[in-house]
């Protein structure tokens, strides 16, 4: 495996497991600990025990941030090729009506993880601006993981662009196999 194959995947594995934690911690939060811990603790337990896990859950949300955004731009802004393949940066290969769609669908998906990133931060901090965020977190995670379904919609279209790739930017005989 090349150095250049295995920089590209680690990329995309650190990308979706950021994104994978980012989505899957605040699902878990929302539909089995707000519901169990309002069960079972009374309402001062119930702060106790929200400030003790936002007191450690704040440092693996900016974590996971970073690591989105790192990732995220070095694969849409550095082109690296295997094979005559461009698999980062893809759209500097597509036409130019399949790049306006594909920056088009990148743009909402940008505005979907910020959204989340913003509520995370939001729900794991100690902002007074975004209190009520807090307060009304079954909201506010709804609301989160809802961005996070449309972010999920809009990566699977962005990977299956250009809509008519150019014949020569795939060719048969240089694509990479993963069988050995």
């Amino acid at each position: 495996m090349s150095s250049s194959l295995l920089l590209v995947l680690l990329l995309r594995w650190i990308h979706i497991g950021s994104a994978t934690l980012a989505i899957g911690a605040p699902f878990f939060v929302r539909f089995a600990l707000l519901p169990a811990a309002a069960k079972v603790l009374d309402d001062d337990s119930h702060q106790k025990l929200k400030g003790a896990i936002n007191a450690r859950w704040k440092h693996f949300v900016y974590i996971i941030i970073t690591l989105f955004i790192i990732t995220g731009l070095i694969q849409f802004l550095v082109p690296i090729r295997v094979d005559g393949i461009l698999l980062t940066a893809r759209w500097k290969d597509f036409s130019h009506a399949d790049k306006r769609l594909y920056h088009m669908v990148f743009g909402f998906k940008m505005i979907a993880a910020f959204l989340i990133f913003t509520l995370a931060s939001a729900l794991a901090g100690r902002s007074a601006l975004f209190a009520p965020l807090r307060k009304n977190a079954k909201a506010t995670l709804t609301l989160l993981l809802l961005a996070a379904a449309i972010l999920l919609v809009l990566s699977s279209t962005l990977r299956y662009l250009p809509r008519n790739p150019a014949p020569q930017s795939l060719p048969a005989t240089t694509l990479p196999t993963l069988a050995h």
